[in-house]
């Protein structure tokens, strides 16, 4: 038996290389231009900003505790770990396939045929076995089920690196949400006072023209303003109701109140970013992993496919017991086995094969573009954040020297027109100049704040590997 196997074994290998044609090679894959050795923006190359945890980069036990909330519930974050677990299972399948199955078997033939010894006759006959069946079972002698089990594994680790990557997004919007939140706050206490001063200036204006020192014009002036102050804040209101609803949903509650109790002028902005090198965005990066697992997995299939040009050789098998009685089914000098071996050479496959190996090159080229494009998209992102932080931060610097200079301004404007020497469209003109430069201010310190948090994702901090 073992010289008919390898015989048979022997002429298939042989049609192979002689009737078969070889499979057209793997095309070069593109190489990526050199990673920078340095970041354009202003950052320090000697620490990382992703290696800290959330809690150490924005200190604040009230957010922490909505992040730890967050990645507890979140809906999108389960749906990633569930899609991890799909990926799981459908790599044991397919691993599944390199290891032959053996299967309990029992069976009853009922045979009737004619009798070759007359021509009148019919033989009947029944036999029954049952034992152990060894299902036909695919030898991978060229590793080309090797090769389809490593590329579901590549897909197990990038989908699994893709739902770091969403647990990394979700902790970057959650705390931007919150900054969100304190930003509207801090606008709502600058409207809110801005609404109060304006409805004493209103005060102020008509006891003015009951004596008769104004006209009527400065009167509906100042209730304009008064009106466009409160208009203002329920507009503020409504941002933040919304935002407030935002929130909750990311930490996976239904919409309710959310209440800091520190406002944002409270948290310190540091000096300057730590960004490493570009290089270790290729080793952080949850996105920039997964595009280069589903690289890896991509190659594997390339593979798989160049192999089934190969003969395929099974084997078939039962060891158990065989009788024509069942009464005597189990009896000692009833085993019986059958070994089927078997080869089998694709010859003509109306052009599936060599389809299937250029779908699978197509698929890898893509996954060479996708990850190029990953890399370069995460590089920008880090720079973006470096620049955005350095210029909000002059910007914030330039914009408090106008809130200052609007600060004075109003006083100075305000005791003049107390002294009749200025209208009250100065005054208006004044008012309006602080409150959107005060607006303006928070908006540049939120943002400013902002980009450590955007940096912070886009260095791919938020996870572990653990």
């Amino acid at each position: 038996m073992s010289r008919q196997i390898a015989a048979l074994a022997s002429a298939g290998l042989a049609a192979a290389l002689a009737g078969c044609s070889a499979p057209p090679p793997v095309p070069a894959a593109a190489t990526l231009p050199a990673l920078p050795t340095a970041w354009r923006g202003a950052a320090d190359p000697a620490d990382n900003l992703a290696e800290r945890p959330y809690g150490d980069v924005f200190r604040d036990a009230e957010l922490a505790a909505l992040i730890a909330e967050a990645l507890r519930n979140n809906r999108d974050l389960r749906i990633a770990a569930q899609r991890v677990e799909l990926a799981r299972a459908q790599y044991g399948i397919q691993d599944s396939a390199r290891w032959p199955t053996l299967a309990a078997d029992a069976s009853a033939t009922r045979q009737q045929a004619p009798s070759v010894l007359s021509a009148t006759d019919n033989l009947s006959s029944t036999v029954y076995r049952a034992g152990l069946a060894l299902p036909a079972w695919e030898i991978d002698l060229w590793g080309r089920l090797r090769a389809l089990s490593d590329s579901a594994l590549r897909n197990l680790e990038s989908t699994d690196a893709l739902r770091r990557f969403v647990q990394v997004g979700l902790v970057s919007r959650v705390a931007s949400g919150w900054l969100d939140l304190l930003e509207i706050d801090q606008a709502l206490e600058i409207s809110r006072r801005t609404a109060r001063s304006r409805a004493e200036s209103l005060r102020i204006v008509a006891l003015r023209f009951d004596a008769g020192v104004v006209s009527k014009v400065d009167v509906t002036q100042a209730q304009t303003a008064l009106a466009q102050a409160e208009a203002a804040t329920a507009q503020l209101l409504e941002r933040r109701g919304r935002q407030e609803n935002a929130l909750s949903t990311l930490a996976g509650r239904y919409p309710g109140p959310l209440q800091p109790s520190r406002p944002l002028a409270s948290y310190p902005l540091p000096p300057s970013l730590p960004a490493g090198i570009p290089a270790t965005l290729l080793m952080r990066r949850p996105d920039v992993r997964a595009a280069e697992l589903a690289l890896a997995a991509s190659q594997a299939s390339v593979e798989a496919a160049q192999k089934a040009f190969l003969p395929a050789i099974s084997l078939t098998g039962f060891l158990g017991f065989v009788s024509p009685q069942l009464s005597q089914l189990i009896d000692a000098d009833r085993i019986g086995y059958t070994v089927q071996p078997a080869i089998t050479l694709p010859l003509f496959t109306g052009g599936r094969l060599t389809s299937s190996l250029e779908g699978a090159q197509a698929q890898q080229a893509l996954a060479t573009e996708d990850y190029a494009r990953t890399v370069q998209a995460a590089l920008r992102e880090v720079e973006d954040a470096l620049v955005r932080f350095e210029q909000q931060r002059a910007q914030q610097a330039a914009i408090s020297r106008v809130v200052d200079a609007s600060r004075e301004r109003l006083r100075l404007v305000e005791l003049r027109y107390s002294n009749g020497i200025s209208g009250y469209f100065e005054v208006l003109d004044a008012q309006r100049q602080l409150f959107d430069a005060e607006l303006q201010l928070t908006q540049l310190t939120s943002g400013a704040y902002a980009s450590v948090i955007e940096l912070y994702r886009a260095l791919g901090g938020g996870w572990t590997p653990q």
